[in-house]
């Protein structure tokens, strides 16, 4: 009885500031997302002492707890703007996009794009991931996203409906490599974002200092499917806009041994997104228990 009231208010909240985000002009809706992150910081605390742990272990020998302490404030206000703006998706024109992220590295999409064969969007719960799918949506090169179903079918259903209303596709996680293999023919990417703990039959490599466990998923299919992986990952400015950067394109070997290339090409794309969050690291979804897993030699 507790879940499903719990459920309810969840839904309840969410649709809330859905109905609450479509109307309001950008500045506006960025300020009440930035107003409803410090809300959320100072008077809910929810994740609040898993959001310090995970930015004291990672740059706790370079920031005082002064500053630690800023930087969950700051990732809070940045994630109340970043769900502001993925509510206000249906009523965002091309127009609105275009002006809202400008490209970097587009020479990169551009290849992958002159390939004709599709590839893997490669990134990470890091700034407003949803956007920037959006915005490469709009530029005639199709995204879907590899989402898992969340357990208040509610608010899967919201979620879905806003991404379908902005351009992105969806694939149910687990529905095979079947699926994935019709969105690659049509020539679109498939997005994955390969940065939540992937348990005890993940591949282990150094996160922002400690071993964190990943999905081998992205890897296999680059290798297993012959394509590129493109790291991408967008940057919000100070003015409140987005910057989505490309960088260069991931060839598997075609040399390497399955082991081979799901540790090497795991590797680049974690490293990839490590640097994005050393770049600003209050725009990075830390309220995930990244490192719950630990390495066989750690013990439970």
């Amino acid at each position: 009885m507790a879940s499903r009231l719990r459920q309810k208010l969840d839904f309840g909240l969410l649709y809330l500031l859905y109905g609450l985000a479509r109307p309001l002009p950008l500045p506006w809706l960025r300020a009440f997302g930035r107003g409803l992150g410090s809300f959320v910081w100072h008077f809910v605390g929810y994740r609040r002492t898993v959001v310090l742990d995970n930015l004291n272990h990672a740059f706790g020998q370079e920031k005082s707890p002064a500053e630690i302490k800023e930087l969950g404030r700051s990732f809070y206000r940045n994630l109340g703007m970043t769900l502001m703006e993925f509510l206000a998706f249906p009523g965002i024109s091309g127009q609105d996009l275009l002006e809202m992220v400008e490209f970097e590295g587009e020479e990169y999409l551009q290849e992958l794009k002159d390939l004709g064969r599709g590839g893997l969007f490669v990134s990470g719960h890091f700034g407003n991931w949803e956007l920037f799918a959006a915005r490469v949506s709009s530029q005639d090169v199709p995204v879907s996203f590899i989402v898992k179903a969340q357990s208040n079918a509610a608010v899967d259903r919201v979620q879905n409906e806003i991404r379908l209303r902005a351009g992105i596709g969806i694939i149910r996680a687990g529905a095979g490599i079947k699926q994935m293999v019709r969105v690659l023919r049509n020539k679109e990417l498939v997005g994955m974002l390969a940065d939540q703990d992937a348990g005890k039959d993940g591949i282990f490599i150094d996160f922002l200092g400690r071993p964190a466990s990943v999905f081998r998923g992205p890897a296999y299919f680059a290798w297993k499917l012959d394509i590129p992986m493109l790291p991408a990952f967008i940057f919000r400015r100070p003015d409140g806009n987005h910057v989505g950067r490309f960088l260069p394109l991931v060839h598997p070997d075609p040399n390497w041994t399955e082991e081979e290339a799901v540790a090497n090409l795991t590797r680049i794309h974690v490293k990839s997104l490590e640097a994005a969050i050393r770049e600003a690291p209050d725009q990075y979804l830390w309220t995930h228990r990244r490192w719950k897993t630990k390495p066989p030699e750690d013990g439970n």
